[in-house]
């Protein structure tokens, strides 16, 4: 586990990173031994906090939507209004939709949204080891593929297998942690985590630089990998 004490980044005191929980989530999500320090190679990058996921939540709400851009937010569950107070509270300008299930429809939803050209991210809360959940994601994100709409998944419960999280491009997964209630992890593509440097509305949640401090003990030489 690694401590942060207040650094040139500006974090506060007793931010925790949670080796363990990356260890135990990465077994889960790739059903192999990998190790955490490997994980990389798959394009993805794993933030894990000791922290309830809430924590997480903010994090990626306050530092991965540009200051000139909004985020969708599907309604499909209680967490909705909930998202949007966040929003609110960290300066993030946030839509609430209610997306159709039909992919025709969902497409020309999409299209008038992506044509408004402020929307960066759409966020979708659900428990997504529910077949109908893993069912809207996959059409959500077959439609964002022929956009420049990046995906959050928020898992209400466990997170999705990595397979799945890289065929449908996902953007940024937010789960709990798997040793204790208190954990919680970012799953982030590589390629969306190193532009968001600067972005962040807030000090304590800036993932980029939770990123930054993970990689202090990775070792020094790196393998190609994925994007």
């Amino acid at each position: 586990m690694r401590v942060i004490n207040s650094t040139l980044y500006g974090f506060p005191d007793k931010i925790e990173l949670d080796d363990v929980v990356d260890k135990e989530l990465i077994s889960l999500m790739t059903k192999t031994s990998m190790n955490p320090e490997d994980f990389y190679l798959t394009g993805y990058e794993t933030i894990s906090y000791k922290r309830t996921r809430e924590f997480a939540l903010e994090t990626v709400i306050s530092s991965v939507i540009p200051f000139d851009k909004d985020l969708l937010i599907v309604a499909n569950n209680s967490d909705d209004l909930h998202i949007q107070k966040l929003c609110r509270l960290y300066g993030v300008s946030s839509t609430v939709v209610t997306l159709p299930e039909v992919e025709d429809e969902l497409e020309a939803v999409i299209s008038a949204f992506q044509q408004e050209h402020i929307y960066s991210h759409l966020l979708i809360s659900c428990d997504v080891n529910q077949p109908e959940c893993k069912e809207s994601i996959r059409k959500i994100a077959n439609e964002l593929n022929k956009t420049s709409i990046k995906l959050i998944v928020h898992c209400r419960r466990g997170p999705m297998d990595l397979n799945e999280v890289c065929d449908l491009n996902i953007g940024y997964m937010i789960s709990n942690g798997i040793s204790s209630f208190i954990s919680s992890v970012v799953i982030a593509r590589r390629s969306q985590l190193v532009q968001t440097e600067g972005i962040s509305r807030n000090d304590k949640l800036d993932l980029y630089n939770y990123w930054q401090k993970t990689l202090h003990s990775r070792k020094p030489g790196i393998k190609p990998m994925a994007v």
